[in-house]
């Protein structure tokens, strides 16, 4: 059996590391607790109070449904809920989770969605239940163990000449809007993690700026976690509401100015 060349084995590195930076994002079983299941499915656009201003509200062609509003109140039920939850919106970025909930936590979603924001009926807590975080492919689950603030080991080192994925090229000046607009209020304005809603964050955001992010990050790892989301976080899956290209422009943006910019220059 012929040796695998040098060209050959830095290519597996590559796909390795690639790999492994998305290892820790698998998809996970969907909640049952039905403030879980609004929390890790419908949040990020719907907003935490269920009037449509979320994060990706600014992103988004046209505004999502503000379920406490008037509107709401007159034309929502279980049923109407549920239906677009299965099958999504045409025209919107509403798509539909039937693949990935079960027709009872479908019915769930939305028996929630009515008594909580469109009736405005306060939900009784749960005991014990944690339920900030993102899943990969677009929900979220439970928190996931926050990690050591500083490395274990020293990080492996990226190969930071890797471009985005399937010929896209960023535009860092479009790219810096949308961090500003979406994505400063958790990882800041200098990309230190240390945005205003940083605090109320459990893990903590991502600070693009530390060690191991400036050697791990490269444009391919940035946009993977900007489409993809992250396990665990409070970071979404921007592929469910942002375009290719404005994925490829945040991650040219945060790479140039936080990752491959001398550490003097961003702090």
């Amino acid at each position: 059996m012929p040796q695998p060349t040098l060209a050959h084995r830095a290519a597996l590195a590559t796909v390795a590391l690639a790999v492994g930076l998305l290892a820790g994002w698998p998809q996970a079983r969907a909640a049952t607790d039905p403030a879980a299941l609004y929390h890790n499915y419908c949040s990020v656009c719907h907003g935490d109070k269920g009037d449509g201003k979320s994060r990706a509200a600014g992103s988004l062609s046209t505004l999502p449904r503000d379920f406490t509003s008037a509107a709401s109140r007159a034309e929502l039920t279980p049923a109407r809920v549920a239906a677009v939850v299965a099958h999504g919106k045409p025209g919107t970025a509403m798509v539909g989770w039937k693949t990935q909930l079960s027709e009872g936590d479908i019915q769930q979603l939305a028996d929630y969605v009515v008594r909580r924001f469109v009736m405005g009926q306060a939900p009784a807590p749960a005991a014990g239940t944690g339920i900030s975080g993102t899943r990969a492919h677009g929900g979220r689950e439970a928190d996931a163990t926050p990690l050591p603030a500083t490395p274990v080991s020293t990080p492996a080192k990226a190969d930071m000449t890797a471009g985005l994925p399937n010929g896209l090229k960023g535009d860092r000046k479009r790219g810096g809007a949308f961090y500003n607009a979406n994505c400063a209020t958790c990882h800041g304005t200098r990309g230190d993690g240390a945005g205003p809603r940083a605090y109320f964050i459990k893990p903590k955001p991502r600070n693009f700026i530390a060690e191991d992010s400036r050697a791990r990050f490269n444009r391919l790892a940035l946009y993977a976690a900007v489409s993809e989301g992250r396990n665990g976080s409070e970071m979404p899956a921007w592929k469910q509401v942002a375009t290719p290209q404005q994925m490829a422009d945040v991650s040219e943006y945060v790479f140039q100015t936080f990752i491959a910019a001398p550490p003097a220059a961003v702090r």
